[in-house]
């Protein structure tokens, strides 16, 4: 569905011709704070590139919609390649030349977090909302850009604009990108592993915003991590978004970087190889749910690419699962995800 081949703004423009479903499945229905859905089945943060996208995705049966990441100013892709197909080894993730259309692929992706300007993605989100039926949420992702020189105070203020911006375009939940790097950390991390810096910008949105919020994050290195920053994080998140994807040195077959420019050596890997490590990391939170640790949603993101995944972690107690790599292979993933549900039911 997304043309590898061209570039971010060439699928920025050009939503993919997706399939027709005449009698769309009946949703197995779930809800999400005060909002009753269809299913709680829908996309993460990536494939919906804007209102276009998202109106194609809905009409498919996925309930739970997420636009893509969106920042204060605009910000053009990295070159191409963007995204590529990958084999896992061990010591570094190898770009190959099959397109893993098998409904299992896992993807090395590089494209820099590109936002359209504000202007334009506010309304867009607008038209959105208005495209969405009943049972259907839309959360809109958002990042802080950090300014060359600037200290964390800016980044926190931009966070909250962008949040503002999203809550007052329509967005049913807001999410706060915290799954990016930490401009201000001597050792590479993420920002939702410098606590004191996601609790202030989460503090911040928190205070200007009252839609639910919803932080997402990235891999962690243990269980009590997971655990300490979860606890320290729930007082001022509604819920959670994991895992985004593993971040890792790709290279191709000749063992040069797979991608072209200053900063690409590593990219984010996702897809089906994710699975083993994001499940188990969504297990963990939902047994410190279930524990009493906190009350907060959680949104199972990473590997899902079967409709049997997707299932489990909401048997599990998942509130959502976003799916996103297994959408652009299998548009009609939501489709026989309903039909599991029934025959389940059946």
């Amino acid at each position: 569905m997304y043309r590898v081949d061209r570039s971010y703004s060439w699928n920025y423009s050009h939503a993919p011709t997706l399939p027709r479903v005449r009698r769309l499945p009946l949703g197995p229905g779930g809800k999400l704070f005060d909002h009753q859905l269809n299913s709680g089945l829908g996309i993460a943060s990536g494939p919906l590139l804007n209102s276009k996208w998202i109106e194609g995705y809905a009409r498919l049966g996925y309930d739970v919609l997420t636009y893509k990441t969106v920042r204060s100013m605009a910000m053009p892709a990295h070159a191409l390649p963007n995204i590529r197909p990958v084999e896992n080894h061990e010591h570094a993730a190898v770009a190959t030349r099959r397109s893993q259309s098998n409904g299992h692929p896992t993807l090395a992706v590089s494209m820099g977090m590109p936002s359209a300007e504000p202007d334009v993605w506010r309304k867009d989100v607008r038209r959105a909302k208005e495209k969405l039926g009943a049972g259907q949420f839309l959360i809109v992702s958002v990042m802080g850009t950090h300014a060359p020189g600037a200290d964390a105070e800016h980044l926190i203020n931009d966070y909250v604009l962008c949040a503002v911006w999203a809550a007052e375009a329509g967005a049913d939940a807001v999410e706060l990108h915290l799954a990016v790097p930490d401009p201000f950390s001597e050792q590479p991390q993420m920002i939702y592993e410098n606590i004191p810096l996601a609790a202030q910008i989460l503090y911040r949105v928190r205070t200007n915003v009252t839609r639910p919020l919803l932080t997402k994050l990235g891999v962690f290195r243990t269980p009590r991590l997971l655990h300490d920053t979860a606890t320290k994080l729930a007082s001022w998140s509604n819920g959670f978004v994991m895992v985004h994807g593993i971040r890792r040195r790709v290279i191709d077959e000749a063992g040069n970087s797979a991608f072209d420019g200053a900063g690409r050596d590593r990219a984010t890997i996702v897809g089906s190889d994710t699975w083993p490590l994001a499940s188990r990391q969504v297990e963990e939170m939902l047994s410190w749910r279930k524990a009493g640790a906190w009350d907060r949603a959680i949104l199972a993101v990473g590997g899902i690419t079967t409709p049997e995944r997707a299932d489990h972690l909401l048997r599990e107690g998942a509130n959502a699962t976003l799916i996103a790599t297994a959408a652009l292979f299998d548009p009609l993933f939501a489709v026989r995800f309903r039909q599991l549900r029934a025959t389940a039911v059946a």
